[in-house]
């Protein structure tokens, strides 16, 4: 405690400081205070300044949104359709899953030599899958984890053969490469650096397939790099003129596309499509080929395309009607959980159901006990296979009770936590 009489001879404890320390301490506390209300003006008008660049983006979107709001909307046809169905959009993120072997690259390189082809005709090695007619396409093929020396050169060659080039022809509209050589945390930058030098080069619309998509980040398990991967995609899909078409490998065992990213996949995309060998009667792999829609927000669901591999074109072929017939029938009486949650999205289109009619129904329709299809509907509620209702939104099989009566009902799917 400082007296009255020690005031006049009190120094400060930095007076017995040596000149080094009175130094350091005197610009640590004296002339460091201009240049730190500096620095805070700086930051201030640094924030100032992103918020005034965000909010000229935003105003700008506005003013086109504004105008184009007075005007009728006539929507683009469909990129790809089959049946007069629109498959695939302009603008659009899409996904093909499946497990190892399913053939899911090969059909996608399928719409990518439709999308280069250009014959308009109906060439049945596609399916009978339409591109736009009267416009031409720019595909631009991303592989992340095929080798360079014989693989991605197989590929590569079976798109330009499957599109009506020759062998020695480089195509102009027919970009390729891969990321597999870049850094995890390169790859996004890889991919846009690429997309960006593409579009410098031509004006027409991009078809870009990335196989495989995950391999575009560094955790597919990760929700924030997840969505951080379909935000990126969406903006290359605003900022380029591109569409996406993504392949996606599916868990081992299970028919959910892989880790986080898969399940934001079903929420993003447009089209969820999966691709997959049936079993037979002991579960043994068949010769058949199922083609399933998942998601289609365009419009109704199709029925599921049966297909089989023929060596001869060493590419995929429409199944006969009699293999279709004999596995259709074989499935209606197994009922399994893929196709009662396929059915139950329709049943329940319109609202709850009691749950004894909807037992009752999907009894008589697959032919199947009682006790199969409750097990089935249960494993519908605990596994949540991809359920989409006809906007295009993911749902779930829920149940509650009313009073003493118990219902079905198709419920919103909650999103992951991050």
């Amino acid at each position: 405690m400082i007296t009255e009489q020690d005031k006049d001879t009190y120094r400060p404890p930095f007076f017995d400081m040596s000149d080094e320390e009175l130094a350091a301490t005197a610009s640590y506390n004296f002339t460091a205070e201009e240049p730190l209300q500096n620095q805070s003006e700086q930051k201030k008008q640094t924030q100032f300044d992103q918020q005034q660049t965000i909010l000229n983006r935003l105003l700008s979107k506005e003013q086109i949104l504004s105008e184009a709001a007075t005007q009728p909307v006539v929507f683009s046809p469909p990129l790809i359709s089959r049946a007069e169905v629109g498959i695939i959009g302009r603008g659009t993120i899409n996904v093909i899953q499946g497990a190892f072997g399913s053939h899911k690259s090969r059909w996608a390189e399928l719409l990518a030599a439709l999308m280069l082809t250009g014959n308009d005709s109906n060439d049945p090695q596609f399916l009978e899958f339409k591109k736009a007619m009267l416009e031409r396409f720019c595909v631009c093929y991303i592989d992340t984890e095929r080798n360079l020396t014989e693989e991605l050169p197989y590929a590569v060659q079976g798109i330009k053969l499957r599109a009506g080039y020759r062998l020695d022809e480089k195509p102009e509209h027919f970009r390729f490469t891969s990321i597999k050589g870049e850094e995890r945390k390169d790859r996004f930058k890889a991919i846009e650096t690429f997309i960006h030098h593409v579009r410098e080069g031509t004006s027409l619309h991009l078809f870009c397939l990335i196989d495989v998509v995950t391999d575009a980040i560094g955790d597919f398990n990760d929700p924030k790099e997840s969505m951080k991967l379909f935000d990126f995609l969406g903006n290359l899909c605003d900022n380029y003129d591109a569409t996406f078409l993504l392949v996606i490998h599916q868990n081992p065992g299970t028919e959910k596309a892989r880790g986080h990213t898969g399940t934001e996949s079903a929420n993003k995309a447009s089209t969820v499509l999966q691709i997959g060998l049936e079993k037979d009667a002991n579960g043994n792999d068949t010769d058949l080929i199922k083609l399933r829609y998942l998601k289609l927000r365009r419009g109704k669901k199709p029925e599921p395309l049966y297909l089989q591999f023929s060596k001869e074109s060493n590419g995929l072929q429409l199944a006969g009607s009699d293999a279709i017939a004999n596995h259709i029938n074989h499935r209606k009486h197994k009922a399994d959980s893929d196709d009662v949650a396929d059915r139950l999205v329709s049943l329940l289109a319109d609202g709850p159901l009691e749950k004894g009619k909807v037992i009752e129904m999907l009894e008589a329709e697959f032919g199947a006990k009682n006790a199969t299809i409750r097990g089935r509907l249960k494993q519908v509620i605990d596994e949540q296979p991809l359920m989409t209702d006809d906007q295009g939104c993911c749902v779930k099989l829920g149940e509650y009770r009313d009073g003493r009566q118990q219902y079905y009902r198709l419920e919103p799917l909650e999103e992951e936590p991050d």
